[in-house]
């Protein structure tokens, strides 16, 4: 049976809780800039929302003093040191109201597939799904290796998607998010972008940052599996 549509779910705030998993949001970035540069870094996650790990990490090793080609030279140590610490360092992950049975639902979709876009680097995104038991309803996980921009990652994938599984056109891929950053980078890749109030912003800001489809959060209601193509 042909696919018809792509789900692709934010991870943190969208799927795994802001308020649960923001300490060690933080901690993994401090520890690994202390680890290879040396030097003391100051992380509010939310001031980040929607940008990725290699674009943050570029930010905070700027601003604790070093210059362009030592940010260049330290960026990806800085980005592999902070997998290793997320794999080893104690945290506590929860995912947002709804979300399992969300995911068991669209698995039954024979016409769809379901996965995740995150900011995340590719080892903590699969430690966290794996943590939280939502890994067996991936079918795609893209992350932000390679990208130092949400814009490149979600254009990447939505052309992917269009390409592996014969899409009639970008706007069958759905990006899924819970920032005004994930929202924009859908629109321009021309993708169907959905809104969901369970991070930092609400349901207005996120309209007014260009939604296609807006909801509180995600709950399996009619409203929000019709918006997803499920009746």
């Amino acid at each position: 049976m042909a696919i018809e549509r792509v789900i692709l779910l934010d991870i943190d705030g969208t799927l795994l809780s802001t308020p649960i998993t923001e300490e060690g949001e933080g901690r993994r970035y401090v520890e690994a800039i202390r680890n290879v540069v040396g030097r003391e870094s100051q992380v509010v996650p939310s001031r980040f929302g929607g940008m990725v790990d290699p674009q943050i990490c570029k930010i905070l090793l700027s601003e604790v003093g070093l210059n362009d080609s030592e940010v260049e030279y330290f960026l990806p140590k800085v980005l592999a040191r902070m997998g290793e610490i997320y794999g080893k360092m104690e945290k506590t992950l929860g995912l947002n109201s709804g979300v399992t049975g969300l995911l068991a639902i669209l698995a039954t979709n024979p016409k769809g597939v379901t996965g995740v876009l995150t900011g995340n680097l590719r080892a903590i995104a699969e430690e966290k799904l794996i943590r939280t038991g939502i890994r067996p309803y991936c079918t795609e996980v893209f992350c932000a290796d390679q990208y130092l921009d949400r814009i490149s990652l979600v254009e990447s994938a939505v052309g992917t998607c269009v390409g592996k599984y014969f899409l009639k056109s970008t706007r069958e891929v759905l990006i899924v998010g819970d920032t005004p950053l994930d929202v924009e980078a859908a629109n321009a890749s021309h993708a169907t972008s959905v809104g969901i109030a369970t991070g930092v912003y609400n349901m207005e800001r996120l309209s007014q940052a260009g939604a296609t489809l807006v909801y509180p959060n995600l709950e399996p209601t009619k409203g929000l599996l019709k918006g997803l193509g499920l009746a």
